[in-house]
């Protein structure tokens, strides 16, 4: 069993897909295991790949937890203040629920050039980590993790926080420090 695969085990053992009928979790793990997005009520896992978020993805990627988010307490707001593809722009932000986050900035001889020293992670993890200030300011015990963070085959996953955390280790012990993180809230 794989990290991921244990990750899944890890995740129904603790009642994630309570309320899903049998055939419809079926099919969640089967797209989960495809690397394919899933949403339920309570929970997801999203393709986080970490250069299409560096190229002005994240609000989608974000958009994409909308629903299960809602069901932790968490009414999210995002919007793309200034992509990487507008003219004449100096940087990537992005607004989480009022709070902007400067993704990265461009140079502005080139701006095809992040000043940045790793984007990709960036793109991955300030979003992730802002989230999870949301959850834990509803006092949700949900938390949003990434598989690969930066990573051309990243994916973010729901789910409770104390799972992930395991998962974390466990992962990390099996396949390196950055396989599998949970993004620490930075409020």
């Amino acid at each position: 069993m794989n990290s991921f695969e244990r990750l899944l085990h890890d995740l129904e053992g603790a009642g994630q897909w309570r309320g899903v009928s049998h055939d419809r979790a079926s099919a969640l793990r089967a797209r989960l295991r495809s690397g394919q997005d899933a949403t339920w009520s309570s929970g997801g896992a999203w393709c986080a790949d970490g250069e299409d978020l560096a190229d002005g993805d994240v609000e989608d990627w974000l958009r994409g937890m909308t629903e299960p988010l809602s069901a932790w307490g968490v009414q999210l707001v995002v919007t793309t203040c200034s992509s990487p593809h507008g003219d004449g722009l100096d940087s990537y932000t992005v607004k989480v629920n009022g709070e902007m986050l400067d993704l990265y900035s461009v140079d502005p001889a080139d701006p095809s050039l992040p000043l940045a020293y790793d984007p990709w992670l960036d793109c991955t993890i300030k979003p992730a980590a802002e989230v999870n200030c949301l959850l834990l300011a509803a006092a949700s015990d949900c938390r949003v993790a990434v598989f690969w963070p930066g990573g051309n085959d990243g994916l973010s996953v729901l789910g409770p926080e104390s799972v992930l955390r395991a998962a974390a280790v466990a992962t990390q012990a099996a396949d390196g420090v950055s396989a599998f993180v949970v993004p620490r809230p930075a409020c």
